[in-house]
């Protein structure tokens, strides 16, 4: 059996998040070669956003 036969399709999960009257709106689907979490992902991309406005001036 190959490789493509032995992968499960699912459909991306769509949630909306209101944080600090931010909406954030994530899209998360499964991937076997991810290499964190889906919780740390988007710590690392809330953290991101937050020091990007950081350096707006």
């Amino acid at each position: 059996m190959n490789t493509a036969a032995k992968q499960q399709i699912s459909a991306p999960v769509v949630r909306q998040y209101e944080i600090g009257g931010v909406r954030y709106i994530v899209k998360a689907s499964v991937s076997g070669r991810a290499s964190e979490s889906v919780v740390t992902k988007i710590n690392r991309l809330i953290q991101g956003d937050l020091e990007q406005k950081k350096s707006q001036p």
